[in-house]
């Protein structure tokens, strides 16, 4: 029995209990397919226990020197799927997930849709403001930063909502340790703060609230598997 198969569907099983209506018909649809296509039936993937996959990095495609906040949006994904995030550092700063294989592969997955989602909606926002005649200065930060608060709370209402949100949430104890004997040098300043453009934050808080991931899970299952850091 393929694993990655069975860790695929396990993943959108428990995204079907999501407290957000269309991510829960859209997951369990999608989990249904799998099914369906590989001959499983649910008691069969359910009991599944799957073996634990290597510990790896994945270095992403995702950089920032001043757009901060891209560094905050990983942190929020790499919480929410049992991962570390961190940086490579040369002239940019490049962020890299560390944990189970399957899980890395969701994060990165997942934080270059946020950041496209982000660009596209930003690029609406700031045309509609320079034909006003307004300044864009700032927008795309608070936009951003609206847009992680409100993913913040989906998963908030998930996690309450919903017993198997907390598996995704955990840790692996062997992760935990592999991250301890990581030596890092020096640190990357992150912090980034609210610029006053309150409908652009209000906009990305509800855009945050309704982004939707079970469709790029399932996104690439046809195609190459992606390309992984390999030292530590």
């Amino acid at each position: 029995m393929d694993t990655k198969l069975i860790e695929k569907i396990q993943k959108l099983l428990a995204l079907s209990e999501s407290s957000n209506r269309h991510e829960a018909e859209l997951a369990m649809l999608k989990a249904q397919e799998l099914l369906a296509k590989n001959k499983l039936s649910l008691k069969e993937v359910k009991e599944f226990k799957t073996f634990s996959s290597a510990i790896k990095e994945n270095i992403t495609k995702v950089t920032f020197t001043k757009a901060k906040w891209k560094a905050k949006l990983a942190k929020l994904i790499a919480d929410n799927f049992g991962c570390y995030h961190y940086f490579k550092t040369r002239r940019t700063n490049t962020i890299t997930f560390f944990g189970r294989e399957e899980d890395i592969t969701v994060c990165n997955i997942v934080l270059e849709y946020a950041v496209d989602c982000i660009n596209s909606a930003v690029k609406r926002l700031r045309y509609q403001y320079m034909r006003e005649g307004c300044s864009t200065r700032g927008l795309e930060n608070d936009y951003a930063l609206g847009f992680i608060d409100g993913l913040h709370e989906k998963f908030e209402e998930q996690k309450k909502r919903n017993q198997e949100w907390g598996l995704v949430l955990v840790k692996d104890k062997e992760v935990v340790d592999a991250y301890s004997q990581i030596k890092f040098k020096g640190t990357v300043k992150t912090n980034t703060y609210y610029q006053g453009y309150s409908e652009a934050y209000e906009k990305g808080y509800e855009d945050g609230e309704k982004f939707s991931i079970s469709d790029k899970i399932t996104e690439r299952e046809t195609e190459e598997p992606m390309a992984l850091g390999s030292g530590i």
